[in-house]
């Protein structure tokens, strides 16, 4: 684990919390029963975030991204550190507004999102765009 001295100032330096993980996976279709067997520990943090200098989370607005699983009110992960492949959805910045969508390079390169109700945006030389970096996770709280 990094030493706090090495995720800047940002960051709040907080105890560690380990959530218990429960042996049996959970079934999406039928129920499976639940013995309650506990199979170690996952710190949340340490399981999300591989590189928190360069880590930062987003609140979610607008429904743009629907299809890929990104609602509006949820929170996404980007690490600014990886590099960003054709296809990856990113956060950008387009004449100095934030956005998040999915990016192809082209030719020619554009911003897609994923939501069929919504048109790509083509990047162009006249557009100031940066790439912030990829989303590694989307983070939903349901109650």
């Amino acid at each position: 684990m990094a030493e706090l001295d090495n995720f800047g100032p940002w960051v709040k330096a907080t105890s560690h919390i380990e959530l218990p993980v429960a042996q049996e996976k959970v079934e999406a279709g039928f129920p499976a029963p639940n013995g309650g067997y506990i199979d170690g520990g996952l710190d949340v943090n340490e399981f999300l975030v591989h590189h928190p200098n360069s880590t930062f989370i987003y609140g979610v607005h607008g429904e743009s991204m629907i299809e890929a699983g990104i609602m509006p009110g949820d929170f996404v992960l980007v690490d600014t550190s990886l590099e960003v492949r054709d296809g990856s959805i990113v956060v950008a910045s387009v004449d100095g507004e934030f956005t998040i969508k999915k990016l192809l390079k082209g030719p020619p390169p554009q911003l897609v999102p994923c939501n069929k109700n919504f048109a790509p945006l083509e990047i162009t030389e006249f557009m100031e765009v940066k790439i912030i970096g990829p989303v590694i996770s989307v983070v939903r709280k349901y109650q």
